[in-house]
């Protein structure tokens, strides 16, 4: 996501804040389905994950904050949005991904890794478990970053609030496996090139619904 064509404004929506008690969270998948005369099907899935968007119903305190926000971003830029939703912000015991060999293990010498996420679900018939794909995680919430080797609590000198990259204070060693439990801002952008207001009084507006949708 740092990558990204679109700007991203470092400016944080706190949805556990902003909203008024309302709305609609929805994840959407690209994946398509071709089945031939033959009945053969092939499927093919456009991007590793699905992506997120919500509908939701702003407090007053925050209407002029998001009609600023609208006004410097619009259908152009993103900004960060803090989900109000624990599953979508909190993650706990995630891989982080060595940032020298790729692999989600220690080397004994490199000492910054890249956080990343993925969904896991125990089988319920026989032994394993299934996972969507590792994807990397930017824009960790500040403070909330807790590092571990092979589950024991390790101390981080550093965690890059954009990239996602952490800094161990010494590097975990061969084969040991670095993970982390962590809070995170989605980057996402307005979808719609209006909003409304509805004026509840003289000089008392609210932004009733506005859309976001996540940025891949």
């Amino acid at each position: 996501m740092v990558d990204s064509t679109i700007t991203i404004i470092p400016i944080y929506l706190d949805g556990r804040e902003a909203l008024s008690g309302g709305g609609v969270s929805t994840i959407e998948d690209d994946t398509v389905i071709h089945k031939s005369d033959s009945r053969t099907v092939s499927t093919t899935e456009r991007s590793d994950r699905v992506q997120r968007s919500w509908q939701l119903t702003w407090n007053f305190e925050a209407s002029e904050f998001i009609v600023k926000l609208f006004m410097i971003c619009r259908n152009s830029k993103g900004f960060l949005f803090i989900s109000p939703m624990d599953e979508e912000r909190i993650a706990t015991g995630q891989l982080l991904r060595n940032t020298v060999t790729g692999l989600n293990v220690g080397d004994g010498s490199t000492k910054t890794f890249q956080l990343q996420f993925a969904v896991s679900l125990s089988y319920d018939i026989g032994i394993g478990s299934a996972s969507t794909d590792l994807s990397d995680v930017n824009y960790p919430i500040d403070g909330t970053v807790v590092a571990y080797k092979n589950g024991i609590a390790a101390s981080l000198s550093g965690v890059d609030l954009i990239s996602g990259i952490v800094t161990f204070d010494s590097a975990p060693g061969n084969g040991v496996v670095p993970t982390a439990d962590y809070e995170r801002a989605i980057p996402v952008m307005f979808t719609s090139s209006s909003i409304g207001r509805t004026l509840i009084q003289t000089d008392y507006t609210e932004v009733r619904s506005v859309q976001i949708e996540e940025i891949f």
